[in-house]
This record gives structure tokens, sequence and C-alpha cells, in this order.
């Protein structure tokens, strides 16, 4: 859900979202993640795939809709971010028309709550948002941290690209991932995203903790979700051989495991590498060896992450129909 994520944008073009197309999810938003093919390794597929046509009511279809697209969009269609509302960016569904056009909506880009621009860091004004309150809104091009790109894209050279993995289980994400999304789509988040306080990780996780004691806080999980009471699992309550925490389970369930966060090598199990695989530099255990390192290993609409079921890292593209 785009509100979960801080930071925002103005001034941007709109672009697609599909691999191999440019694309807009914040400012300004670059298609092409990185090396391309390098990606497809072990069987893996850049984008969702075509699921056939959806309608309302038994009606005809009004859209084709896809892995990541599951139901046609309702409203906030858009061709453009002139189209949209301050605060808002326009990027493509994952459905096309009936005659093969990518369908494009206005989504929320995030941006933290304020009252005024003391409370925003950077080029970033305290705005009214139509619908969303005051918020931190990006005025100038280019993206610098992940709060200046729209939920499912990361920040990387500069431009917003599209990360969204289809899916429609917490189990077809990657390790550490879940099943969320917008109204419409349907992709795979990192539980393990920047924060400052709990609300800002929205249904994410229940907390918003330091879990690898390297200073920076990220949404993190509790042993026990049903229990609002329950702390986050920090990797200071860990131990071998489960010495980081790790969240493998239905929603952000965690538990001491050797796939999680880390700082240094010594906090990983034998075998276990501490690498940072995503843009923002934020370090994670991983088994030795893998198809990748980095996202920029990988094609959009994949991630390079540990398998659900363990392993190696390699470029990860969640539910393919």
């Amino acid at each position: 859900m785009a509100y979960r994520w801080l930071g925002a944008w103005l001034l941007i073009a709109a672009c697609s979202v599909g691999c191999g197309n440019d694309g807009s999810g914040g400012p300004p938003f670059n298609g092409s993640g990185g090396t391309g093919g390098v990606g497809g390794v072990g069987g893996q597929s850049g984008a969702g795939g075509t699921a056939g046509t959806s309608g309302t009511g038994g009606s005809s279809p009004t859209c084709t809709t896809s892995a990541l697209c599951r139901s046609c969009p309702a409203d906030g269609s858009c061709d453009s971010a002139d189209d949209c509302s301050l605060g808002f960016v326009c990027i493509e569904s994952g459905c096309d028309d009936l005659q093969g056009t990518p369908i494009k909506q206005c989504v929320f880009a995030g941006g933290g709550a304020c009252t005024s621009n003391a409370n925003c860091v950077g080029a970033r004004e305290c705005l009214e948002v139509p619908g969303e309150g005051k918020r931190c809104v990006k005025t100038t091009p280019g993206c610098d941290s992940i709060y200046d790109c729209v939920s499912g894209f990361t920040c990387e050279n500069s431009n917003c690209v599209d990360r969204r993995v289809p899916c429609d289980l917490d189990a077809d994400c990657p390790m550490n991932h879940v099943c969320a999304g917008t109204a419409a789509a349907s992709f795979c988040e990192r539980i393990h995203r920047d924060c400052d306080f709990d609300f800002d990780c929205g249904d994410l996780a229940t907390h918003c903790e330091d879990i690898d004691g390297d200073g920076s806080k990220e949404c993190a999980g509790t042993f026990n979700p049903n229990d609002p009471g329950s702390d986050a699992c920090t990797n200071a309550q860990c131990s071998d051989p489960a010495p980081v925490c790790e969240a493998s389970s239905a929603g952000s369930m965690t538990q001491c495991g050797q796939y999680g966060l880390c700082d240094l090598e010594t906090d990983c199990a034998a075998g276990f590498t501490c690498v940072a695989l995503w843009p923002d530099g934020r370090k994670e255990c991983v088994e030795d060896g893998g198809d990748c390192s980095s996202f920029a290993d990988c094609p959009v609409q994949q991630v390079c992450a540990s398998p659900r079921q363990g392993g190696a890292p390699s470029c990860q593209a969640g539910l393919q129909l």
C-alpha cells in the first residue's frame, strides 16, 4: 500500500513499469533495472504473465489482467503526471485495455506526515495532499532514497525502478517479504524498510526497531503478531545457530533464524555472508554463492533475494501465471 512509505515527488514524467519499458513511480522513473539479461538466471522471468480478462458482475471484460494486476482498475486513470493530484504519481497498473494499451492510474506517492517544512528533509515541502493531509512532498526531480519512490519501486542511480514482484500469497514472495500492494495490484513488499515510528510501517509490520544494531531503524515483526504488546524481534535476542531475526512464514511473524538483517559478517551463521542486496545499503545474511549480489543484477519486476524456502540469493520473480 503506497501510503506506507515516506517521501513523494513533484514535477515528474510518467512512464511505464513493465519489463523493458520506461516507467514512472517517483521522480524520474527508469524502467531498466541494471543489467537486464543477467537477472534471468535460474529460469526466472522478468514480468508477470497475462492471466486473461476481467470484468464486473458478469458484464463484458473491460481489461486484460496479469499476474501483477489481478483486477481492472476502477478509478484514478491517467495519461501523465499532470492528470494526478499533488502528491500522486501516474504509473502503469499492470493491466491493459482491450486494445493492448497499458492502463495507467494515479497512486499516492507516500510522504511523511508533517506540520511544517521543519519536519521534512532535503528538497521537500510540507504540503496538503488531497485525501492524505499534510505530507512531505519532494519538489525537485530525481530520487535519493526509497522515500522518493512509490511503493514497489526502489531508488537506483537516482531513478525509481519498478521492483513489483507479483504475488497472491506471502508464500509467493522471497524471504522477509509479505504480499501486499495497492487496490488493483498485488506484489511483494520487503518488511525491513526504513522507519522512524511504529506508524510508519502501517500494515507491513508491528514495530519500528533497530533490528541489527547498526543505528538505523527498520520495520520489524514480532514473535507473536496477535499480541499487541509483544516486543519486536531484534538480533540481540537470538544466538547461534539462528543468530538473526527472520520472517519466512505468514505476514511479519518473526523468529530467530539464519536469513535476516546484519551489520557485520560475524552476525551471520556459518556458511552465510552479510551482503547489501538492496539499494538502500541495508545488509542481510545470505548463503554463500548465488546468482546475484544486488538488484543491479536483475531486470525490472524482480528482486535479488533469498528464496522463500531458503537458499543462496537469486533474481526472484514471484508468481508467474
